[in-house]
């Protein structure tokens, strides 16, 4: 048996991408624990993971993130993935490692598996000499000669010239940008009495971790030259059936659409910025008299609230929730805000995207989705009625795009992620030298 310790960040978006991994660790019999914050406990508690909870003034949740990042105007851009870095990923960390010292006196791991951008899991390991995995949950970010820094949204170029760009952005962005981001790193690496590192804090995870997981498939994501030997791409890591889910008394219109070549829409906008103003509403509005069944979803907000029943289109259907692995098979265009395990969800049953986000790292999604040729991004996070209606029309009159995204469904249909990843998981475990 073999002891894992998760760690994460106290966000969704963090968390639920690590659990489909500890499910299947806990499956073969080895002992699991968590530490993260007590909003999100009840995740990693119900695959039957144990958790050691973050204090409560190093936790917050995902409804907390804006005034986190000074004042609380969740602009896209780098200036706001500056702020988020500063204030959310680096100050905190000496009173994490602090924290999981602790942990780690009482779990006792054989092995530390951190998200990306919970970077004190795999510096706390590192102190203490225990192997360490790190896992994506965003599209790669790792700097490189052939892709611009993560953050701009940029298309990736290995010419001559676009080497020159790629080199002359990355020094800016570590050099300039994110030069006081850079120093906070350092000297938080100084304060726990460790070596210094020579790379792009961004750059770490893969520097410190003995194995790096990308969660996705080559396909999605951009050629690099010198991409470590340590990334392995594991393919996604996707939920595995739904628990006590119920179809809706609607679920025969799927069906019927289907049955007679109806296109069927799914339009979601993720968990996180949430403000059905931004894209739900719009594109109720937009494909009203499209000929489409439209599915829309109201996560956190009250779908009778969002919309009355007796203003809804006769083509739409609106919940507040239905499980992506269900109705995804059924869906010829999915319109999203560009979170990435949606995307990831999406493409794996070979649906192409509409994108619409800029927020986080929604413009990285969006990037990729044009470069593999899934799908449209929109390029805004307040996108229009009109160019939604056109956006789904393109989608739906270029097969190209269906093409490509089965292509996709193709190559990830090849891996099992949760089962390469356990499997890394322990092959890192492994290698620990015993003590004595």
């Amino acid at each position: 048996m073999t002891r894992v310790l998760f760690t994460s960040m106290p966000m969704a978006g963090h968390l639920r991408p690590g659990l489909p991994i500890a499910a299947q660790l806990i499956a073969g019999g080895h002992e699991v624990a968590w530490y993260t914050g007590a909003n999100y406990a009840h995740l990693p508690q119900k695959v039957g993971a144990r958790v050691f909870l973050m204090s409560p003034e190093l936790d917050f949740d995902d409804t907390a993130v804006d005034d986190k990042i000074e004042g609380g105007a969740r602009k896209p851009g780098l200036a706001t993935l500056k702020r988020a870095i500063m204030d959310l990923f680096i100050a905190p960390i000496p009173a994490w490692v602090a924290e999981l010292d602790e942990v780690i006196d009482a779990f006792a791991p054989d092995v530390v598996v951190s998200e990306q951008g919970f970077t004190a899991g795999a510096i706390a390991a590192e102190r203490r000499g225990i192997p360490r995995v790190v896992f994506n949950v965003s599209p790669l970010g790792l700097s490189s000669v052939d892709a611009a820094p993560f953050g701009m949204g940029l298309p990736p170029s290995s010419s001559a010239l676009g080497r020159l760009r790629n080199r002359s952005l990355n020094w800016a962005i570590r050099s300039v940008v994110f030069a006081e981001a850079q120093r906070a790193a350092e000297q938080v690496r100084a304060r726990l009495g460790l070596p210094p590192l020579d790379s792009y804090f961004m750059d770490w995870g893969v520097q410190i971790a003995d194995r790096y997981l990308v969660p996705s498939v080559p396909q999605f994501e951009y050629p690099r030259r010198d991409l470590p030997a340590k990334v392995e791409f594991v393919g996604p890591l996707l939920p595995k059936g739904v628990d006590e889910w119920t179809p809706p008394e609607w679920w025969g219109d799927v069906l019927d659409a289907k049955a007679a070549g109806r296109p069927v829409v799914l339009v979601t906008q993720g968990t996180i910025a949430t403000e059905p103003r931004n894209l739900v509403l719009p594109a109720i509005e937009g494909l009203a008299d499209a000929d489409a069944l439209v599915i829309a979803t109201t996560v956190g907000h009250d779908p009778d609230q969002v919309l009355p029943a007796d203003d809804r289109p006769a083509n739409l259907r609106l919940v507040e929730y239905i499980p992506f692995t269900e109705v995804l098979p059924f869906v010829d265009v999915m319109v999203t805000n560009g979170g990435y395990g949606g995307v990831q969800l999406a493409l794996a049953s070979g649906v192409p995207l509409v994108v619409a986000g800029l927020t986080e790292d929604k413009m990285e999604v969006s990037a990729r989705v044009i470069w593999s040729g899934t799908g449209i991004a929109l390029k805004t996070d307040t996108p229009t009625a009109a160019q939604l209606r056109d956006g789904v029309g393109r989608v739906l009159a270029v097969p190209a795009y269906r093409e490509r995204a089965r292509a996709l469904q193709q190559a990830y249909a090849g891996h099992d992620g949760p089962a390469r990843a356990a499997e890394a998981v322990l092959e890192v475990a492994a290698s620990r030298q015993p003590v004595g």
